[in-house]
């Protein structure tokens, strides 16, 4: 399969620039930056597992904005995680003057998307309804993980905002009558109603992660609560640009969500003068990988699909080659590798895909009331969006990378994984426990994850010597030892961890005793 691969385009070669097509301009930071309001529901996120940089919560400066909109530039979006616009460039006098501008630090064009659907010889029928089972036809792709177990433990992604951005979404089908949507807004069109040509595909993603139908199909995160973004214009063949998926991010960002799910990769622009060269695959320099590497700094989690590309090595594409994304390959009911799933490595020789998922023959929704099996790592993504929600239910604390590095932990391959199946199949089932059994107060631990003999853990109130003893427990509950445990303020108390062969890469649970209270944190350790 031919390719197409961009560079990034510097002042020194921006006299090849094809006229009408958008760019991002970059900025100088400015006073005039006004900051940005965000709901409580995201400072929350942001305290408890991100790693806030308040310069990313101040408005692209006002008098930038001025600036350019006076001198006839129409501004598609503005930026302030990237301190950014995007705009469309019309001919070599607009170039020349956004390059003599003193606050202007660089362009580069926007790239447009690879759409990952699913390839014209891949399933796509038409079934009856049949079956009577809890899960109907959906039980195969969720059983694959492990989620029914999960489910039976009473978790469903209640309590986690996921944001899906995909094609667009029309939620008439009966899937979605107990769906949770917080909000909508089609960053295409610009207007709230998110359901846009092609809205099938987002129907389909959608259904396969948060869909309720005893019976019928049931998402991993069916209770959880969701954001719908439109980014993705699939009108003949029109590609629409990553600027609409960076709008949505700060969108969904400003909303608090914890979790983004997308089915969409960006490599390419119109002329292959300006493609990528294989280097950009490093999770760095694509400008839709710098972005999901923000999201994580801010506690989201981007699942996103690793792309249908296949079966060539190196077919992974942005966002899916950041170390900070939880990257999905497909594979058959089997557990066979999909074909068209792409692979790894990475530029800078880094394992990719993370994981992977069902991703042939998987059941969902379509149109308003039917259903249908389809193909691509368009559909395993959105499953494995829904078992991190549901990882994420149970523990709330997890940042990013945590999360993917449990995932890694809980592979079937994750003895030795490779650039096909990634660490595979994961099993999370075991770092659930039963809703019902937990009575402890928890609290938060830091740093965490963490490789240091010594964290602390924040209690809810000046408490700290009233703490009589703890213990560390494994995910199952098993008595790992007895902590050290010291005050070192009247809120936050100092623990020492045992060093010993039984501390092993893992998530673990820190439990402190007072005389008449029980608190526990949980904490991933990885081993030095």
């Amino acid at each position: 399969m031919f390719l197409v691969r961009v560079i990034f385009l510097s002042f020194a070669t921006l006299t090849f620039v094809l006229a009408g097509n958008p760019y991002w301009v970059f900025f100088e930071d400015d006073s005039t930056r006004i900051e940005v309001q965000l709901t409580a529901r995201a400072d929350a996120r942001l305290s408890l597992k991100g790693s806030p940089q308040p310069i990313r919560d101040f408005s692209v400066s006002p008098n930038h904005l001025a600036t350019l909109r006076s001198a006839g530039f129409k501004i598609r979006h503005a930026s302030r995680l990237l301190n950014a616009v995007s705009l469309e460039l019309e001919d070599d006098v607009g170039l020349n003057y956004l390059i003599q501008l003193p606050f202007v630090t660089q362009l580069k064009p926007v790239a447009r998307s690879v759409f990952t659907a699913p390839r014209q010889d891949q399933i796509n029928t038409q079934l009856a309804r049949i079956s009577n089972l809890p899960y109907g036809q959906s039980l195969a792709q969720n059983e694959m993980l492990n989620i029914p177990a999960i489910h039976d433990l009473g978790y469903d992604g209640s309590g986690v905002l996921i944001g899906v951005f995909d094609t667009g979404f029309l939620t008439d089908h009966p899937v979605f009558d107990e769906l949770d949507i917080w909000g909508r807004h089609d960053f295409v069109d610009h207007e709230v109603d998110p359901n846009g040509v092609g809205h099938s595909h987002g129907i389909s993603v959608l259904s396969v992660l948060g869909g309720y139908s005893p019976g019928e199909l049931i998402g991993p995160a069916y209770g959880a609560s969701f954001l719908l973004a439109r980014t993705e214009n699939v009108i003949g063949e029109s590609r629409i640009e990553e600027d609409n998926w960076v709008a949505a991010l700060e969108w969904a960002d400003s909303l608090g969500v914890d979790i983004i799910s997308s089915s969409l990769n960006y490599r390419d622009f119109d002329g292959t003068a300006e493609d990528y060269p294989d280097s950009a695959i490093d999770g760095e320099t694509t400008i839709i990988s710098r972005a999901a590497n923000i999201a994580a700094e801010r506690g989201i989690l981007v699942v996103n699909s690793a792309s249908n590309d296949g079966p060539s090595t190196g077919s992974i594409w942005p966002p899916a080659d950041s170390r900070h994304v939880l990257s999905v390959g497909a594979v058959t009911a089997e557990g066979e590798i999909a074909y068209f799933s792409s692979r790894g490595p990475t530029y800078d020789g880094r394992i990719k895909p993370d994981v992977v998922a069902m991703g042939v023959s998987v059941y969902m929704a379509s149109s308003i009331d039917g259903y249908q099996r389809s193909n691509g790592t368009s559909f395993s993504t959105p499953l494995v969006a829904g078992l991190s929600a549901l990882l994420l239910q149970a523990h709330p604390e997890l940042k990013p990378d945590s999360v993917i590095a449990l995932f890694h932990q809980n592979g079937d391959q994750a003895a030795s994984p490779d650039n096909v199946y990634g660490h595979g199949l994961p099993d999370l089932s075991h770092l659930f426990q039963k809703l019902q059994d937990i009575e402890s107060t928890n609290i938060p631990v830091y740093p965490n994850p963490s490789s240091e003999q010594i964290v602390k853990l924040v209690l809810p109130g000046p408490m700290a010597d009233k703490i009589k003893n703890g213990d560390l427990f494994d995910i199952r509950g098993r008595k790992i030892a007895s902590l050290l445990i010291e005050p070192v303020s009247p809120q936050i108390v100092q623990v020492t961890l045992p060093l010993n062969s039984n501390l092993a890469n893992q998530l673990t649970i820190i439990t402190l005793y007072s005389d008449d209270q029980v608190y526990s944190g949980k904490l991933v350790y990885l081993k030095p």
